[in-house]
């Protein structure tokens, strides 16, 4: 199909504003630090504390060390001592607790509190001497976010070393949480467990767990046992898997001595296909609210609300004829057992007692504007949604809810992986999301806040010489090295990428061409169609092609590797034009060139298999597992040969059709000492 004189100038004026868009809002960012003071920083923090000094008094423990801590806080302090002990004890030091006694014999370590701290809850003082540390904290809470916080201050270069500070940190938003699909795809305690353990590392307290969705309803039931049965379950997601309540109760104590609350949920009236294979009529109906009703008494009965005071009840992408009498009766079962509501948003609409977790992709306060409800925002992108790489921008540039710090109404955010698809090794969830280093971006946003939002850059990087480039470029530093420090042995898929530079030039058809002469820079190893055109300029023109141009220097003849991918899938839905040909990097037919010469594709195993061009939910092919050769961060890298110099990358990347993923990626990348991928920086753009 060609495209229309108006159409083609439509997307060219679109092309010229952009550019001057851009230059208006070129490095435009706030950060609650300096870049000096980031930069000038010995140790990578991550989440970065709100106040620090570096002293240079760094502390070299031997021997014993004593805690010290105030008999009448040692039962409250447990979890922060019980981590201390943990953290020392991986360096061969052996912990004494001697309570209000110090023994001159060993160095020490103190930890008390003090509710007359200034700042909010949660937070800490911390400081890193020649002697010791001395922790002073406003609750338990802030007391083992010190230790975590000391966890990160500890070099390992041969000898151990804490690095001598003081710190004065507390968080902008009280909920800051991480949500897993286990009712699609069912994980097994113990990697919940390790979850949760890095999710306490970066100061996370929540952790929203999605319990029962279309395949299956996962927790125990004794009243209704048929729930648990498999035949009533999806066939291909587990159908023998549940928790029982007391590995429920387990999870929920085992969160607890990390300071993480977790909040159940319960998806209700939707999501829910297991429901009606079971009891032969949908939960909207009146037989089916009295079942809920009694499920909700089960589950409050089986845990305490001391362990659980928030039960979330789902209520997303439903219609049913009686939302507000279904919203009205299971919000006042829930609450008869003494738990506060969370919905979601989009949703059925409770009071505004109910807690809201914002799914919009919009921006929150649009999103929310008027509205009295207490609210969580999970706008962003989900971890399964987008890219291994963009998604990292998005969540470095987002202010959650909005606000540069949370109220009583905003709360805080919650991080979610919807991994929809069939997942056959469990491990993979990580591997083909960005899990880990979607988390640690995500940590810094909730935990020091965002003094300004920043939408533009979510979609589109600030070119590197920019103040906001700048401070993107210091924290994918930080982000790399805890990389390298603390996921040696985990699946961690994020290489740095903000260095790659592009002229963009386009859109184009086959026969009529937008002239190369009025190009758009842009920035980053990825690039995003749908981000950088206006959605209204794409909807009625399908067939167009843009033409990326870059060179990128070389000291030397050599050959590199790099992640290069065409369209990636979102993990929920299948949709995308599948595995390409074999000698081919794309279904929808984008080329890549350098030195104007075609770079072939790879052999593929699959070639031109998992072809879906539609939304596959509850269909054959949502059954599929993906494979690594799907994502262009976990195939094998492109060989790519340079000659001394300047050499260049010519990319053409057409959209074939409406809802196709329309983006490209190039990024260098060489192995490390342990032979995964990292950044290769060796080569200039």
């Amino acid at each position: 199909m060609k495209l229309g004189f108006f159409a083609i100038m439509s997307l060219l004026f679109c092309l010229i504003n952009l550019v001057s868009a851009q230059e208006k809002t070129q490095g435009e960012w706030k950060n609650n630090h300096s870049l000096s003071e980031l930069s000038r920083a010995p140790i990578a923090l991550i989440p970065y504390p709100q106040e620090i000094v570096w002293t240079n008094q760094n502390w070299k423990p031997t021997g014993k060390i004593s805690v010290v801590v105030d008999h009448r806080d040692q039962e409250y302090l447990k979890n922060a001592i019980r981590s201390l002990s943990s953290l020392l004890g991986t360096i061969g030091i052996e912990v004494d607790k001697e309570g209000n006694t110090l023994s001159n014999k060993h160095q020490q370590v103190s930890i008390r509190l003090d509710s007359n701290l200034v700042k909010k809850s949660e937070g800490y003082q911390l400081e890193v001497s020649a002697k010791g540390v001395s922790i002073v904290a406003r609750d338990v809470a802030g007391a083992f976010y010190a230790v975590q916080t000391l966890g990160q201050l500890l070099k390992k270069n041969g000898s151990y070393v804490f690095t001598g500070c003081k710190v004065n940190d507390w968080p902008a938003f009280s909920l800051r949480g991480f949500m897993h699909d286990t009712g699609r795809n069912f994980q097994e305690l113990d990697m919940l467990k390790a979850q949760l353990d890095r999710l306490a590392a970066y100061k996370y307290n929540t952790f929203h767990w999605h319990l029962t969705d279309n395949p299956a309803w996962r927790p125990e039931s004794k009243v209704f046992p048929k729930l648990n049965k498999a035949e009533n379950r999806k066939s291909t997601r587990d159908p023998e898997k549940s928790y029982s309540f007391e590995e429920i109760r387990e999870l929920i104590r085992y969160a607890g001595t990390l300071n993480i609350r977790v909040i159940p949920e319960l998806d209700m009236p939707g999501h829910s296909a297991y429901f009606k294979t079971a009891f032969g009529f949908t939960m909207n109906s009146e037989q089916g609210m009295k079942v809920l009703e009694q499920l909700i008494d089960e589950f409050c009965k089986e845990i305490p609300k001391k362990d659980c005071p928030v039960i979330h009840l789902g209520s997303d992408e439903i219609h049913i004829p009686n939302p507000q009498e279904f919203i009205a009766r299971m919000s006042n079962r829930v609450e008869a057992n003494g738990r506060k509501v969370m919905v979601w948003n989009p949703g059925l609409k409770g009071g505004n007692e109910i807690i809201e977790q914002l799914w919009y992709d919009d921006v929150v306060s649009k999103a929310f504007e008027g509205n009295q409800h207490p609210y969580v925002d999970s706008y962003a992108g989900y971890l399964n949604s987008y890219d291994a790489l963009t998604l990292i921008q998005r969540y470095f540039f987002q202010q959650v809810c909005n606000r540069p710090y949370g109220n009583h109404l905003a709360m805080g955010g919650i991080l979610c992986c919807w991994p929809d698809t069939r997942v056959d090794d469990k491990r993979n969830i990580y591997r083909y999301n960005p899990v880990w280093p979607g988390m640690l971006t995500y940590s810094e946003a909730l935990w020091c806040g965002r003094p300004e939002a920043a939408p533009q850059y979510m979609k589109n990087l600030p070119a590197p010489n920019t103040e906001a480039g700048q401070y993107f470029k210091e924290f994918e530093n930080r982000l790399s090295a805890h990389r390298d420090l603390y996921f040696q042995n985990d699946a961690f898929p994020f290489v740095q990428y903000s260095q790659v530079k592009w002229q963009l030039a386009g859109p184009s058809d086959t026969t009529l061409r937008v002239s190369e002469s009025v190009k758009l820079p842009v920035f980053g190893g990825v690039q995003r169609m749908e981000q950088i055109f206006p959605s209204e300029s794409l909807k009625n023109e399908i067939k167009q092609t843009v033409t990326l141009f870059s060179e990128i220097y070389s000291a030397e003849q050599k050959t590199i590797h790099a992640w290069v991918g065409f369209e990636t899938a979102v993990r929920s839905n299948r949709r995308s034009a599948g595995i390409p040909a074999s000698g081919k990097w794309d279904a929808n037919g984008g080329k890549i060139y350098i030195n104007d010469v075609e770079l072939p594709g790879p052999k593929w195993q699959q070639p031109g298999a998992n072809r879906y061009l539609e939304p596959t939910w509850e269909k054959p092919g949502n059954e599929i597992p993906y494979t690594d050769e799907e994502f262009y961060w976990t195939r094998q890298p492109a060989d790519i040969q340079l000659k001394k110099g300047w050499n260049t990358i010519k990319v053409t990347v057409p959209r074939t059709y409406a809802d196709q993923a329309w983006m490209f990626a190039f990024v260098p990348v060489k192995k490390d000492g342990s032979g995964k991928w990292i950044e290769d920086l060796s080569v200039e753009f």
